[in-house]
């Protein structure tokens, strides 16, 4: 649960942001003006899975992945859709919404991962109307481009407390440029207006933004060896400077069939 927590205090300081904002319907990308405020207009910014990202410990990241998908698969805590992603589960629902608030009647919730390219990859979180996570209330994609896959590093210790990692890792760095929202319904566009305050969206209407977040670092290891439960990602990130071990904060995040 520690990585929910962190990815919407991630997403709600992201609203520490510079520039001007593309307003873009359904189907058209005609720049307007005032849904994202004063930020800057950016062409896109994908939150569709596609491509691959090559070269982390020689192998390839691509698809969909999560830390939620795990607990689908073990089915514990229950109301967390194993094929889907889609959260369910009314008290985990409480306890996030606690957090960074929740679109009135809100009762399914996806939160996950995907490469868009071969240089990007997007954080994602999108409230459903139901249960099933089909009827979208309200999206907020995180852009993360510019992916740079740098040195490979050996001889790390692989244990930490109870978890075990990787001795070897991939060094990533990649910034968080831009973002997309959308609100479906009045509900969504009141969320979305509390939780990034200073804009205002209409529904029905996607935007896409620029974002000043900082570079980040990571080591970054694809393992398809260890887990019984398919490819895992272990990933430690820094917005200061290049990780050199892993830690507490390592993540394990799993791939969606």
């Amino acid at each position: 649960m520690k990585k929910i927590v962190f990815w919407l205090a991630l997403i709600v300081g992201i609203l520490a942001l510079i520039g001007s904002c593309a307003k873009k319907d359904e189907e058209s990308s005609t720049a307007a003006t005032g849904g994202c405020g004063s930020l800057t207009t950016v062409s896109a910014c994908s939150s569709t899975p596609s491509g691959s990202i090559t070269g982390i410990d020689n192998t390839t990241l691509t698809g969909v992945f999560s830390t939620m998908h795990i607990y689908g698969i073990l089915g514990t805590p229950t109301g967390i859709d194993n094929s889907t992603d889609c959260i369910s589960n009314a008290s985990l629902l409480s306890s996030l919404g606690a957090s960074v608030g929740m679109p009135t009647g809100a009762q399914g919730l996806i939160m996950n991962y995907a490469v868009t390219s071969s240089s990007s990859f997007s954080q994602r979180v999108i409230w459903y109307s139901d249960t099933s996570c089909s009827t979208e209330v309200a999206r907020f994609s995180g852009g993360n481009n510019d992916v740079t896959v740098g040195d490979q590093v050996t001889g790390l210790t692989a244990t930490v407390g109870s978890k075990t990692y990787s001795t070897t890792a991939s060094k990533v760095t990649y910034s968080n440029n831009c973002f997309e929202m959308k609100g479906s319904t009045d509900a969504g566009i009141t969320w979305l207006k509390t939780f990034l305050s200073g804009v205002n969206p209409t529904v029905g209407t996607t935007y896409t933004c620029t974002n000043s977040d900082p570079a980040r670092y990571a080591l970054m290891h694809l393992d398809n060896t260890t887990s019984s439960y398919g490819m895992s990602l272990f990933w430690e990130e820094s917005s200061s400077a290049q990780p050199t071990a892993w830690s507490s904060d390592t993540d394990t995040l799993t791939f969606l069939p």
